[in-house]
């Protein structure tokens, strides 16, 4: 799927997609934007930093959202009936401010506290109407969206946070565990464990039963004594063995090309910074996810 990229400003984070949308304050904004919005298009929410933006998130981005397949004109008011919105959410005249919506199908919130300043750097620029439309996403912007960490936002769902590209590129799985019919092996994880301690921060890079791996980097770390146990930063599911130990070795080789690689053991990255951590990350589940695709099924 070839996609596009915006922003927007906002007073806060989406919610589930069947509480939101993409709404605007005009009939006529609306229609300029559906003259080019594609299904699967990203907008991305920049936190305004007028009083009533969310205090928790003014000033920094609050989410980002999918369009829906078909693009589909939604009254947003009529999005919560029976639920009371807050009064600032109506203007003098007793109007509700953005009542021109476009359907969305999926939503995100930022894990990472990342500034409007550093994602968007023009932004301000554009005042009021940063807020009034849609604006199209740098290369260089969308290449460190891709980055940040994100958890999809769904309804009674305890998401895993995922870079934002991973998180695109499989949805979040309604049922826990695996779909039915799919044709799963044991060990089929990918998984990212970290230490902090004295000798600084020490990130661990493996594939397999991601907990069993976390029981054993801990097996001998006492923990009661006030040691520092091993955790894990960020994990994902493949459907095959292969696709695992593939994403694997996409991150060891990439870390240890750049000059992060440990004389301690093979598989530790130590030196890199979170945000290049991430980078490959997002890297390594396109290089499992077309060895999955690659994968004969039964």
């Amino acid at each position: 799927m070839t996609r596009n990229y915006y922003w927007t400003k906002t007073w806060g984070a989406p919610d589930v997609p069947k509480y939101s949308a993409l709404a605007l304050s005009y009939e006529k904004t609306r229609e300029r934007v559906l003259e080019y919005i594609q299904p699967g298009d990203i907008v991305v929410y920049l936190t305004s930093d007028g009083k009533e933006a969310d205090p928790m998130l003014r000033g920094r981005l609050a989410g980002a959202v999918e369009i829906a397949e078909p693009v589909t004109i939604v009254d947003v008011e009529n999005l919560r009936l029976g639920q009371d919105r807050p009064p600032e959410h109506y203007r003098a005249d007793g109007r509700f401010r953005w009542p021109y919506g476009i359907a969305i199908s999926r939503c995100w919130s930022f894990i990472e506290q990342e500034q409007n300043d550093t994602l968007i750097p023009n932004h301000a620029a554009l005042g009021m109407q940063g807020a009034a439309t849609i604006h199209k996403m740098e290369s260089a912007e969308v290449g460190r969206l891709m980055t940040l960490e994100v958890r999809e936002v769904v309804e009674g769902g305890n998401v895993v946070r995922l870079p934002f590209s991973g998180s695109l590129q499989r949805p979040w799985r309604q049922k826990a565990g695996w779909r039915d019919g799919a044709n799963v092996q044991p060990g089929t994880q990918l998984y990212i464990a970290y230490i902090s301690d004295a000798y600084g921060l020490t990130f661990k890079i493996g594939s397999g039963k991601t907990e069993e791996r976390l029981q054993e980097l801990n097996k001998y770390r006492r923990g009661s004594n006030g040691e520092v146990l091993w955790s894990i930063k960020s994990k994902y599911d493949f459907d095959t063995v292969d696709a695992a130990r593939a994403a694997e070795d996409y991150i060891l080789k990439g870390g240890k090309k750049a000059g992060y690689g440990s004389q301690d053991h093979s598989e530790f990255l130590v030196g890199i910074s979170i945000r290049e951590m991430n980078a490959l990350y997002s890297e390594a589940i396109k290089v499992g996810l077309a060895k999955d695709t690659d994968s004969p099924s039964d």
